[in-house]
């Protein structure tokens, strides 16, 4: 069984709902809950797209406005759109996301993102937390 240390960000449950996955994540540990300009310059070696990605924020259109200082399942949710957005077939697709902490003291957290394929969503998902995670130990440990 992996500890927390090994895997900051845990995936509580995944709902595959009609164009869109419901995602319930945990960040127990604090020093992980937050991006860091340092968390993203590594980020961004990975996934260059991410700050042109539009995002409904108090700061700009995009999430380069935010992602230095937005919470973790944040840039998960960015994470997850860029990897789809990689895969997808038709450059014309768009996804979209929310993130809403459900209970930011103890750090959980909701992430919705659409789809249009759900089996490529959930590969997007794993890929995207797994290269998360590392980076946060890489970078905020």
């Amino acid at each position: 069984m992996a500890s927390a240390v090994e895997k900051p960000i845990r995936i509580c449950t995944i709902t595959v709902r009609t164009g869109r996955l419901v995602c319930d994540v945990e960040i127990p540990d604090e020093r992980f809950r937050r991006t860091t300009p340092h968390l993203m310059a590594f980020v961004r070696q990975e996934y260059p797209d991410v700050a042109r990605h539009a995002c409904v924020n108090g700061e700009g259109a995009m999430f380069g406005a935010v992602m230095e200082h937005t919470s973790t399942p944040h840039l998960l949710e960015h994470l997850i759109i860029s990897e789809q957005t990689k895969a997808a077939l038709d450059a014309t697709c768009t996804f979209v996301g929310t993130t809403e902490w459900t209970n930011e003291d103890a750090g959980e957290a909701r992430i919705e993102i659409s789809f249009r394929d759900d089996l490529e969503a959930l590969r997007a998902f794993n890929e995207a937390t797994r290269f998360l995670n590392n980076a946060v130990l890489t970078c905020l440990a």
